[in-house]
């Protein structure tokens, strides 16, 4: 069968099965590009507050060992502690930046997946390690795409550096005529200039290069008329997806009822095996059957009406006559006009309305 859908049309959208298939495999239109420059992106923000601490930090490192300096012995002891110092300061100060870039990477995945996970990814796949397919891999399209995307990208990036550092590179010379403290604020500000253009560009080309994985994505998840009709046979010889099937329908056809029911004039009980909710106005032929139901949805409904004020006339004859000859949104025979009307007479009296004629 498989060999037979390679030379169809996959024409057909992909049914639910068929992306939840793709999902639990890990397979979800994901863009690296994106990835990579919202993490940039998350480095650079934080370096506004980060760069301030470190050069803190730093300063009270270097100032408490310097000025301790002379007075300390040089001994195998004394060395592996100053070691082991310098190794957990050094620690402190990278942590903050592997912080932002984990929760930035975590985030930014699965804000892209939808917080999916698929073990799939992580299983060995022996088929990975066969030659001819590596080779075939190299030339297919997609290896293509990332090859055109990358050089396209260096391209890119490098035109638009040169172009910002060229209309200032006549400034570099005045530098030297100026204070440390300016000229270092000079290349920050063309360093900010710089970096946040590179990160606008990218996130651009991170942006189409997604729309191009998720469009390549809806490609490869299209089925063929014969998948589309063997997942149909599937679904419908799976019992458990017929008893799902069944159960959201019986769940939608209860929530309908009670909604009818809350808006009836009346409800009539059997009192525990049958309801029947009927609606009436003045003005009408004859009182309408807006909703019925047996045993559980009977309590269902006898409860929402209880929500909404809604009176429950228990006459058990009439209930289950009702129940039996009438049909939802059927008016009621003629031959139990007499009987409804005083269930109708009784509703009006208690609401204090007026019954000017005989349903």
């Amino acid at each position: 069968m498989a060999a037979e859908d390679e030379g169809q049309d996959r024409s057909e959208e992909a049914s639910p099965e068929r992306r939840d298939e793709f999902r639990e495999r890990g397979q979800i239109a994901v863009s690296r590009e994106v990835t990579s420059v919202l993490i940039l992106a998350a480095v650079v923000g934080s370096f506004g507050y980060y760069l301030m601490w470190l050069m803190h930090r730093l300063q009270h490192f270097l100032i408490a060992h310097f000025q301790h300096l002379e007075t300390k012995l040089v001994t195998t002891k004394s060395i592996t502690a100053y070691s082991g110092e310098i190794g957990r300061e050094l620690l402190i100060m990278i942590t903050p930046i592997f912080v932002v870039t984990t929760v930035a990477s975590m985030a930014v995945t699965f804000a892209q997946t939808r917080l999916n996970w698929s073990w799939k990814k992580l299983e060995p796949d022996f088929s990975r390690m066969n030659p001819l397919k590596g080779i075939a891999k190299i030339f297919s399209m997609d290896s293509v795409m990332e090859l055109l995307k990358s050089v396209g990208k260096m391209v890119i990036v490098g035109s638009m550096t040169y172009t910002i550092l060229r209309g200032e590179w006549v400034k570099v010379p005045g530098l030297l005529h100026m204070s440390y403290l300016q000229a270092w604020a000079y290349w920050t500000a063309i360093t900010k200039t710089l970096i946040w253009s590179v990160v606008g560009l990218l996130l651009f080309l991170g942006a189409a290069d997604f729309i191009y994985n998720f469009f390549s994505l809806e490609k490869k998840m299209k089925m063929t008329k014969q998948e589309v009709k063997d997942e149909y046979k599937k679904r419908e010889l799976d019992p458990h997806v017929k008893a799902r099937m069944k159960r959201m329908q019986r769940e939608m056809s209860s929530a309908k009822t009670i909604q009818a029911t809350r808006t009836a004039t009346a409800v009539i009980t059997n009192p525990t095996h049958f309801a029947v909710a009927i609606f009436y106005e003045l003005g009408m032929g004859a009182p309408v059957v807006v909703a019925k139901g047996k045993d559980l949805l009977a309590k269902q409904m006898k409860e929402g009406a209880k929500e909404s004020d809604i009176p429950i006339i228990e006459n058990k004859p009439l209930a289950r006559t009702l129940y039996k000859i009438c049909k939802v949104g059927q008016e009621i025979p003629e031959s139990l006009y007499k009987a409804v009307s005083e269930v109708i007479r009784y509703v009006f009296l208690l609401k204090g309305k007026k019954l000017s004629r005989k349903p």
